[in-house]
């Protein structure tokens, strides 16, 4: 009677070699997670490439830039830019010449000051390894300038600009140019502070 009623209803009774796996069961849990593992690897490869590239870009854009070659401002261009310095202020420079020291060495005026016993010495890396303990040490970016005293009774002042101290992008282009300009400006406002200072001091 109750396979009438299970014919009657549509359904298909199974025998015992019809019967399939539930869709719950062990067999299909095993098939349908192995998908999903192959995509977590998957997506466990993606992510441990792109961490390898960001790496490896980090490492390139940190690397130290080594510093541009500089070089001083040669003596003959260093003088061209005093004499002008000098004429902006007001001051008309003469020739140099060659004085002596209070300490005893000679040096050379390379720019002076007419009618005026003050001058402005560019000391040259050359001139410095000469003069040796004759004359003190370079000063630094931030300190004073150096003012030394000449002739016979050390009524000379010369300020000495050390050749170090005006140093230039060695390179060529727009950043060669700014840092040259840079240069220039520093020892034109060096030696506009000196005839400021000698001025106010009544430097004769």
């Amino acid at each position: 009677m109750w396979r009438k009623l299970l014919r009657g209803s549509g359904l298909r009774l199974r025998g015992p070699l019809q019967h399939r796996p539930s869709e719950d069961g062990p067999g299909h849990a095993r098939d349908a997670r192995r998908p999903v593992a192959g995509a977590r690897d998957a997506a466990r490869r993606a992510l441990g490439v792109a961490a390898a590239a960001l790496a490896l870009a980090g490492c390139s854009g940190g690397e130290a830039r080594a510093p541009n070659p500089t070089r001083a401002l040669d003596e003959r261009r260093a003088i061209e830019v005093i004499r002008r310095a000098m004429v902006q202020e007001g001051a008309q420079p003469v020739p140099g010449r060659v004085v002596d020291l209070v300490s005893g060495r000679k040096v050379r005026i390379d720019v002076g000051v007419q009618n005026r016993s003050y001058g402005v010495v560019y000391v040259t890396e050359e001139d410095a390894q000469a003069l040796g303990a004759a004359i003190p040490p370079p000063n630094g970016q931030d300190e004073r300038l150096r003012i030394v005293r000449g002739g016979a009774d050390g009524a000379i002042r010369l300020v000495l600009l050390y050749q170090n101290n005006y140093r230039y992008d060695d390179l060529v282009g727009e950043s060669h140019e700014r840092t040259t300009i840079s240069a220039e400006r520093q020892l034109t406002r060096d030696v506009q502070d000196f005839i400021t200072y000698a001025r106010t001091q009544k430097f004769q």
